[in-house]
């Protein structure tokens, strides 16, 4: 009867010692695999990629420009050169952070520190299928070109980028990037994360 019970005993500290060495094995490797993946600034910098894209600001517009030209010499206009029309199209303007313009400051795996250098337009393009020419006035000498009407386009995508940007769009991508990287850091288990913009 002793012998069993010294039998059972043994078995019993031998399970124990088994179940801590599992737990302290399982523990340890976690703590690395946390360390590994969360202190590494690369991998928080691929992450972050992935999330910009998402985090684009996008601005959609309609604009009209009316144009009206003629043909001069020394600044003295000549007759019947007038010519003048009217273009309607809509374009799209991106805004967001490039992965280059973000510097992991400091990691500890708990608390992470970010500055992002810029906010900018990242893309602004014009709906080609979507462009309308109205009230055409040519004269004889002075007819309109379609590639004089892509080029007005083009002078006026700098003017509208200006105004929305005075308007706060900057502002708009700041608020945007920084709850997304706020959220997919405290997803992936930061406890505090800090982000300032240059």
């Amino acid at each position: 009867m002793l012998q069993k019970q010294k039998k059972n005993n043994k078995a019993l500290i031998l399970f124990t010692f088994l179940i801590l060495l599992i737990s302290g094995i399982y523990f340890i490797s976690n703590k690395y695999k946390k360390e590994s993946i969360y202190k590494d600034n690369i991998k928080v910098i691929n992450t972050l990629s992935q999330v910009l894209d998402i985090s684009t600001v996008k601005y959609n517009y309609s604009n009209i420009v009316e144009i009206k030209k003629d043909k001069s010499i020394s600044n003295i206009k000549i007759p019947f050169t007038e010519k003048s029309f009217i273009i309607k199209y809509n374009g799209i303007i991106n805004g967001g952070v490039k992965p280059e313009d973000i510097e992991v400051v400091s990691n500890t795996g708990d608390e992470i520190l970010i500055e992002i250098k810029k906010c900018q337009i990242l893309d602004h393009y014009i709906d080609d299928e979507n462009i309308y020419v109205y009230d055409i006035k040519n004269s004889i000498f002075n007819k309109l070109d379609i590639q004089e009407a892509l080029d007005e386009i083009s002078n006026c995508k700098k003017e509208y980028e200006e105004k929305i940007i005075s308007e706060g769009f900057m502002e708009e991508i700041q608020k945007n990037t920084k709850v997304s990287i706020e959220n997919i850091l405290k997803g992936i288990g930061y406890k505090e994360v800090v982000i300032n913009f240059k």
